[in-house]
């Protein structure tokens, strides 16, 4: 492998952000997509440039290559940064398949459980060389393109709780990610990890409780500013309790929640003002037009066939409720959220979702699935 040679694969807004901040912050960055989404690095392609603005840095990023071609995309790169939504994961997996190296380590921002379809997909095809594979639990940043080359970052993750497999290599892993993200923190493992995306509990349900003001104002419409009002924050309550039950069952944590740090959401109050009033008043005051999301003026959803339905939903709701299944623990609400989202846009999210049997997973039984996550067998 190359010493700080990276490759960051998918060319959204997220990809963006990622390459142009790490090649700023002096790493040698490959970039890539898959080429019928091309479109997006047009520019890219062309300059091996990108701009980047908003509260993370500053300026432009010099690439060291920008490409549609997977092989040299990948070769000897040292981690491998896969930024797409869920459903490009199987993409991702399959073209990388034929030309992973030993050592190599796949990081998926976020993982939604993608680390475990990147697994599956590695052991149907035969792949013999010796890869780890992690996955966060969110994006390091909020981001949005601006044009093609041309991204801003809104907003920055302040914890990145992680996870390894097999998560026995988790103490050797980890410390190799941090000189990328220092914000990032172990998890016990990636279903863990998967567990703590917060976008399924907030995402998915503002905007169906938003429903008739997103297609009324034809896309005029701030859900964080908006949409997070007290009653929309009872309904995070309910998932929340849901996912803190499977946590539970499985002696996992909730890291984003727990051990949030607010100095770098930029709302003009202290850390100390705004972890007080998050932590220390009532969901309603939380969320209310002085809450801490009031000040997020990130605009959309346009539709309600927004990825905050349509891969929130099936890649991280549907996990959440099979995963209960799985446990014997109720997902009432989680249950609810899917199939009104499925009824509203006329699809079925439990089918096309990315649940525990799709994940090869259904058949253990709780003893072996831990032990498969520990010891990646």
């Amino acid at each position: 492998m190359e010493k700080d040679l990276v490759a960051v694969l998918g060319g959204g807004n997220g990809g963006h952000a990622v390459a142009a901040n790490l090649s700023l912050a002096g790493f040698k960055v490959n970039f890539f997509e898959l080429p019928p989404f091309a479109e997006s690095l047009d520019k890219v392609l062309r300059t091996k440039e990108i701009q980047i603005e908003g509260i993370s840095i500053d300026g432009v990023a010099k690439l060291n290559l920008a490409t549609t071609d997977i092989q040299p995309a990948i070769k000897d790169a040292e981690i491998i940064f896969v930024i797409t939504p869920a459903f490009g994961h199987k993409a991702m997996a399959e073209v990388c398949a034929p030309f992973i190296q030993d050592g190599q380590i796949i990081v998926l921002m976020p993982g939604s459980g993608g680390s475990l379809e990147f697994v599956n997909i590695f052991h149907q095809k035969k792949v013999k060389r010796e890869v780890t594979i992690v996955e966060s639990c969110t994006l390091p940043y909020g981001a949005r393109l601006k044009g093609s080359g041309h991204v801003s970052v809104l907003i920055n993750a302040v914890i990145l709780p992680t996870g390894v497999f097999p998560s026995k290599k988790t103490g050797e892993v980890i410390p190799k990610l941090k000189k990328f993200y220092p914000t990032i923190t172990p998890a016990k493992d990636v279903l863990e990890a998967a567990i703590n995306n917060p976008n399924p509990i907030v995402h998915p349900v503002a905007t169906l409780l938003n429903a008739a003001r997103i297609e009324h104002s034809k896309g005029d419409f701030y859900l964080y500013a908006e949409g997070m009002t007290p009653s929309v924050a009872r309904t995070f309550e309910s998932l929340n309790d849901e996912r803190l039950a499977i946590c539970k069952t499985l002696g996992y944590n909730l890291y984003h929640w727990d051990n949030l740090e607010f100095k770098d959401y930029n709302l003009g109050e202290t850390e100390e003002e705004c972890r007080y009033r998050i932590l220390n008043t009532s969901m309603d005051a939380a969320f209310g037009k002085d809450g801490i999301y009031a000040g997020i003026k990130m605009k959309g959803p346009e539709h309600l066939k927004d990825r905050f339905v349509t891969e929130d939903v099936p890649y991280g709701m549907v996990l959440l409720s099979s995963l209960g299944d799985f446990l014997e623990v109720p997902t009432p609400t989680h249950d609810a959220v899917i199939q009104l989202a499925s009824v509203i846009n006329r699809a079925n999210y439990w089918k096309t979702g990315r649940g525990m049997k799709q994940l090869g997973l259904s058949k253990l039984d709780k003893k072996a699935l831990k032990k498969f996550l520990v010891d990646g067998k």
